[in-house]
């Protein structure tokens, strides 16, 4: 097939609702296309310039002597405990 530069005389052209259509769809993509451009290429304003407020964070450090070690703890043996073996009735 050859191809043409422009369209053969008898092509049917296309309805003129949806070329309006059509058309108010390439306006809105155009319209977002320059949104998303303006608001990806420009800089925010400066409502307010910086203001630096000198402050002491931490404080001077208190320096506290060691404490007391800690008495040891009793080891106690652990209680005897008898269980009587289970009783199974099978008959």
């Amino acid at each position: 097939m050859l191809l043409r530069s422009s369209p053969p005389a008898n092509m049917p052209k296309m309805r003129r609702k949806w070329r309006a259509k059509l058309a108010i769809l390439c306006v809105l993509v155009g319209v977002y296309g320059a949104f998303m451009w303006h608001a990806t290429h420009t800089k925010p304003r400066v409502l307010m310039q910086r203001v630096l407020i000198p402050v002491d964070v931490v404080s001077d450090t208190i320096k506290v002597g060691k404490a007391p070690p800690a008495p040891p703890v009793p080891l106690i043996d652990a209680p005897h405990i008898e269980v009587p073996p289970p009783h199974l009735n099978l008959h």
